[in-house]
């Protein structure tokens, strides 16, 4: 399997130093890669987003108070977030939390010696790649993701729609500011509410998740728009009506597919209580007085 980069970097020293900084305080579980590179849409300009996800101390769920916080530089941005936090979120239906685990861009924390090392394919040992339990627990998070329909539809709708209105009311990032000129619109924002609603498309026709877009007949029509975007044939206006129609589209097929509510209730049921379990008992192994060593 190929990591678009993410093993390179996880052994440079600008990585190293990184996880290094933040183990002083936080004992790491495992690092996973978001972005462009999951889509095969990196360039020479494009950094490496990340999550550090930490397992809590005793002292963080005595006193209710976790820490998480986000770094963001030229070349990464990475979030900090608890491990019980990160797989609520995928349970939720969070597509950048979902995102990593589906393509299995999930490296792990080996403290001694301190290397980092990509999840690998089977005949490797899976059991190496990642510590046992956690893998285990990664793996049925995936399965739930897979039944939890609704919850997938309800919080990728969202966020196109979300995306869109940033775009129709004019907001900008400080990373995003430098589209005003030259595009007139916040194109990041526009190009990944697009590439986020074919995605959803093709998520309510198969049920599966499809991140890879070079050479993917789902992302067809996509690369067309991103070219248009990119090369200023697609203004503003023009986004919004492509977007509109694409959520109407979306909305319809779901309705029409009564997709309200998938079967498999009580599997769900059965597979979230079970992931519960396991996150319990992962943190309580985990949930000494001291960050472990």
């Amino acid at each position: 399997m190929s990591f678009n980069g993410f093993s390179a970097f996880t052994e440079s020293p600008v990585f190293e130093n990184i996880i290094k900084k933040e183990a002083l305080s936080l004992n790491i579980a495992f690092t996973c890669f978001y972005g462009s590179r999951n889509y095969s849409l990196e360039t020479d300009k494009s950094d490496y987003d990340f999550f550090i996800v930490y397992y809590p101390v005793f002292e963080n769920f005595f006193i209710h108070r976790f820490p998480r916080s986000s770094v963001i530089e030229k070349d990464y941005d990475y979030f900090i977030t608890p491990f019980h936090e990160y797989f609520r979120h995928a349970m939720n239906g969070n597509i950048k939390f979902i995102e990593p685990l589906m393509c299995n861009t999930v490296f792990r924390v080996d403290a001694s010696p301190e290397r980092f090392y990509a999840r690998e394919q089977a005949e490797q040992g899976l059991e190496r790649s990642l510590r046992w339990k956690d893998f285990k627990l990664i793996e049925k998070v995936k399965n739930f993701i897979a039944v939890n329909f609704k919850k997938n539809f309800d919080a990728m709708a969202g966020i196109i729609k979300n995306k869109k209105l940033n775009v129709e009311k004019g907001l900008y990032t400080s990373n995003t500011l430098k589209y005003k000129e030259s595009h007139g619109y916040d194109i990041k924002e526009a190009i990944n509410s697009l590439r986020i609603a074919f995605l959803l498309e093709h998520y309510i026709n198969t049920g599966e998740f499809s991140f890879e877009v070079k050479q993917n007949p789902v992302y067809k029509e996509f690369e067309i728009y991103l070219s248009g975007i990119n090369d200023k044939k697609i203004s503003k206006n023009y986004y919004l009506e492509i977007i509109n129609k694409k959520i109407d589209d979306i909305a319809g097929r779901y309705e029409k597919l009564g997709a309200k509510e998938k079967p498999g209730g009580t599997l769900r049921v059965e597979i979230k209580r079970k992931i519960e379990q396991d996150i319990v008992e992962i943190c309580r192994d985990k949930a000494c007085f001291a960050k472990n060593n």
